[in-house]
């Protein structure tokens, strides 16, 4: 299943490149990574036509 950024809690920080994606989760307040990986199997989020992967988490923000 993919949900967008908004559905699933989560706000684009910044991309980091080789298809890294930095988001923020809302809920947790945790950093996390996602990596561009269309049509991927698992569970994932869809920004701007891109669909992303968890690859882990980061540092707590804020």
């Amino acid at each position: 299943m993919k949900e967008t950024l908004k559905q699933a809690g989560y706000k684009y920080i910044k991309y980091q490149g080789h298809k890294e994606h930095l988001l923020l989760n809302e809920f947790s307040s945790s950093l996390e990574v996602f990596f561009s990986n269309k049509n991927h199997a698992s569970w994932g989020l869809i920004w701007k036509n891109t669909h992303l992967e968890f690859v882990r988490s980061e540092k707590s923000y804020g």
